[in-house]
């Protein structure tokens, strides 16, 4: 005959806890004004926790009085109450928490090396408080990158700033951005903004970086331009110069040329001037994001007043008929002569493929449509 006693068990540790018998641990937790101090039983500590276990078996601890002494102050003393009493009974309670104290409790439980709260409490808020996450994901991606078991809620938070890259890059805490998490987030593929957008915003964060820069580059002198280039130095390699437009490269790119290096102002150059020119420097490809196709779309909306009016030249020269009004996506009455439908359908194909160029389901979408449509109306 078995019986479980772990809840008397668990309920006489927590009287033990609470009424500080023969106690011979003193914790201080917190900073400046707000330290508060612990009372607890060595033995607990060190079998519960592999950080205390450390601190404690160390010969040279601080001793007062008989007890031992330990200091933290990159843990919240609210949250260590509850992690103190979850070392003793084996109990906390999240569900009960707001936001800002889950997160506390999170950190704590990491610092302390306490891997199953820790992974507890960070699916828990993934799971529970996506609001949360979504209201300040810099913030909180600040707070946690550099603990290396908060791997998911890092993630998390990377990818919702890639998928929604203005909470980021609009936000005033963007120019305090940490210049190695800038890095990592524009080593992401999927980045969902153009790569004009991210150059632009990269100038943004380096000029901050230095109060003496003017804002007109165009004064600066050779010093500025120094400063400016060891301050971006290792973001140049991460822009993806190739996706720039020759356009938006010389209105934007251009006055910034000081900073790039001869060789790579040369390739851009080739790569734009000559035909088929292969790529040698600046490794990364196209990002995977759907800011491209996005905009493709958005563009040939923009555009329909120009597809319709090449279309009623169409349809007055090739077909010597009344310009009527008629859809771009629209097709004429079957009744007109094939040679001339046939045309009529490419040259529609042609100006719709012109704004997605690039986009090769489109190409492949409307090229299927267009043998089907030959196919069922004209060769039959």
């Amino acid at each position: 005959m078995s019986r479980n006693f772990e809840s008397e068990i668990s309920k006489a540790f927590e009287q033990l806890l609470k009424n500080e018998t023969d106690y011979n641990v003193i914790i201080y937790i917190g900073e400046e004004p707000n330290i508060k101090e612990f009372h607890a039983h060595h033995i607990i500590l060190r079998c519960r926790s592999e950080y205390f276990n450390k601190i404690l078996s160390d010969e040279n601890i601080k001793k007062k009085d008989g007890n031992y002494i330990i200091e933290n102050s990159n843990i919240d003393p609210q949250s260590f109450k509850s992690i103190l009493k979850y070392l003793y009974t084996g109990h906390i309670n999240i569900t009960n928490k707001n936001e800002t104290e889950l997160l506390n409790i999170l950190i704590a439980s990491d610092e302390l090396k306490l891997k199953r709260l820790t992974k507890l409490t960070e699916e828990f808020i993934i799971e529970k408080h996506h609001q949360f996450l979504q209201n300040d994901p810099v913030g909180i991606l600040q707070t946690v990158y550099y603990r290396k078991f908060l791997v998911k809620l890092q993630e998390f938070c990377l990818e919702l700033i890639c998928y929604k890259p203005k909470i980021l890059f609009n936000s005033d805490k963007f120019i305090n951005l940490p210049a190695s998490l800038l890095e990592i987030i524009l080593k992401r593929d999927d980045l969902n903004l153009s790569e004009i957008e991210i150059w632009e915003n990269l100038i943004k964060w380096g000029l901050s970086q230095e109060q003496e820069f003017n804002q007109e580059i165009f004064q600066w002198n050779q010093d500025d331009i120094n400063i400016f280039k060891g301050i971006l130095q290792k973001f140049i390699p991460l822009i993806r110069f190739y996706e720039i437009s020759s356009e938006d490269y010389y209105n934007k790119v251009k006055p910034y040329e000081g900073i790039l290096s001869k060789e790579l102002i040369d390739e851009i150059l080739k790569f734009h001037m000559v035909p088929g020119y292969r790529r040698t420097l600046n490794i990364y490809g196209p990002r995977h994001s759907n800011y491209g196709i996005i905009n493709n779309i958005s563009s040939f909306f923009s555009k329909m007043k120009y597809y319709q009016a090449i279309i009623d030249i169409i349809n007055f020269i090739i077909f010597d008929d009344e310009i009527n009004p008629i859809s771009p996506l629209e097709l004429p009455p079957p009744k007109l002569p094939s040679p001339h439908l046939v045309l009529y359908i490419l040259l529609l194909i042609l100006l719709i493929l012109d704004y997605f160029d690039g986009v090769i389901v489109f190409k492949t979408l409307y090229s299927i449509w267009a043998c089907f449509f030959y196919h069922r109306i004209i060769a039959r």
